[in-house]
């Protein structure tokens, strides 16, 4: 099973990556995703519709007391973004590789397996 950060949920949703790069895996994204992505305030009808049908077919990792406490740790080591920290963590406490277009965001974070996807096409 692999993680996907909330930017590559939406990169298949506006055409960006294709779906079929994803297809053969177990996915899974972090409950703050669905905020992440959903919330955009100007996201077009069928990008929402193609993001709500991508998390319905991924297995959801709600936020955990583990997760929270990974993800302090990692706030506390360097300045991340809350959404970033929480995926972050929920990699981590579940050993999955994320995928991510922002490997730089993520590259500090020892033991965290980050792919990108984007890079592969």
């Amino acid at each position: 099973m692999i993680l996907l950060d909330t930017n590559i949920f939406i990169y298949i949703a506006a055409g960006k990556l294709e779906r079929q790069v994803v297809a053969s895996y177990d996915i899974a994204h972090a409950s703050i995703a669905i905020i992440e992505a959903l919330g955009f305030p100007d996201i077009q009808a069928n990008e929402h519709l193609i993001l709500k049908s991508l998390f319905e077919e991924s297995y959801s990792i709600a936020l955990s007391d583990s997760i929270i406490e990974r993800a302090i740790m990692l706030r506390q080591l360097k300045k991340m973004s809350l959404g970033d920290v929480i995926v972050a963590a929920t990699a981590l406490e579940n050993d999955l590789a994320l995928w991510t277009a922002n490997i730089k965001d993520f590259q500090h974070i020892e033991g965290l397996t980050l792919i990108d996807p984007t890079r592969q096409q």
